[in-house]
């Protein structure tokens, strides 16, 4: 079995996160991996969707591949992330294979309910296509196999997905207020005992007191100041920390047998908020589609022909560096 390295225990913690290895999935169905991994698949019980080829698969790949080497070199691919020694190449081809199969379900899904591109739609993936295929370079291609044709395939199977995702969840609540989405910047101070807890406080609300030197020099945990969304804290003492103005100090809060002095930083990031709010309803689009897929899957299981994935390795001698397919989507088709 491999041993873990530093690196690899961060890869594994790194790892457990809903959607965190695919990050340039930006749009709902980076949410979709996340949420359907644990369903087993089967064949497709009925023709529905186009599946992909092994030049489209290529491209996601080499996508993926391309950053996190860019990011931890070409050592990255035989450091186990968890216990039982899985290569972080392993577990990324997992994770594109889990977003392959929601590709499919979701594009079989769209035929089901009768969602297609149209006319403009297809023009614009035709010059996105065209456009991002003329900035890779012969090693790309080389590492891919893929011609122009694939990456319009792929381009069309993807815009499907998101487009279906917004059909289906379109008349969701999906509202997020900003009392809910609210994001603070706090500094804090955590101690053992109550009585150093109540010197410590008599300290920081003396006059001229520099908070942020004495969490630094007295408190228990390394971070001292931290942005808190709503429902993101679990020490129990959110309460406290939302009902601080700007500049205020907390008293002494007991929780769970530690002790908490806060200073309110910024009493609401806006940029921070609306970020969140963003994120909560995602959160929110994935719930009320969830249900609709569920189903959708329990009648059509779907799953890729597994000989798409013969030969296919992180580990290549081409010279490939194209990180921007998820981007270059982005730039053509904001939210």
């Amino acid at each position: 079995m491999k041993h873990r390295s530093e690196e690899g225990q961060w890869l594994e913690e790194r790892c457990r996160k809903p959607g965190a290895l695919l990050c340039g999935l930006v749009l709902f169905l980076s949410l979709i991996l996340a949420g359907c991994g644990q369903r087993t698949s089967s064949s497709l019980s009925e023709a529905k969707g186009r599946t992909l080829e092994q030049p489209e698969l290529m491209v996601i790949v080499a996508t993926e591949r391309n950053r996190y080497e860019q990011i931890y070199t070409d050592q990255i691919w035989n450091v186990a992330v968890d216990a039982a020694g899985t290569t972080f190449q392993d577990y990324l081809l997992e994770q594109i294979k889990l977003f392959v199969t929601d590709l499919q379900v979701i594009g079989a899904m769209a035929e089901e309910y009768g969602i297609s591109l149209d006319s403009g739609e297809k023009e614009q993936l035709r010059r996105l296509s065209q456009d991002y295929y003329s900035q890779l370079s012969e090693g790309d291609k080389a590492y891919m196999g893929a011609a122009q044709g694939d990456v319009l395939e792929l381009y069309e199977k993807y815009h499907l997905a998101s487009k279906t995702v917004t059909e289906l969840t379109k008349n969701a609540d999906l509202e997020i207020s900003d009392s809910e989405a609210k994001v603070i910047e706090i500094q804090k101070i955590v101690l053992e005992d109550a009585q150093t807890a109540q010197s410590v406080w008599e300290q920081v609300t003396a006059e001229g007191a520099d908070f942020a030197a004495v969490a630094e020099s007295v408190s228990a945990e390394e971070t001292v100041q931290e942005k808190l969304g709503r429902g993101e804290d679990g020490t129990g003492v959110e309460e406290a920390a939302f009902s601080l103005e700007k500049d205020a100090i907390s008293p002494v809060i007991e929780s769970d047998g530690k002790y908490y002095i806060l200073k309110c930083i910024n009493d609401y990031d806006q940029d921070a908020t609306l970020q969140r709010k963003e994120e909560l309803s995602l959160l929110r689009k994935d719930k009320a589609f969830r249900s609709v897929y569920d189903s959708f899957l329990a009648e059509h299981p779907v799953t890729v022909p597994e000989e798409i994935w013969q030969g296919i390795s992180c580990e290549t001698e081409a010279d490939t560096s194209t990180t921007n397919f998820f981007e270059l989507y982005k730039e053509y088709f904001p939210e």
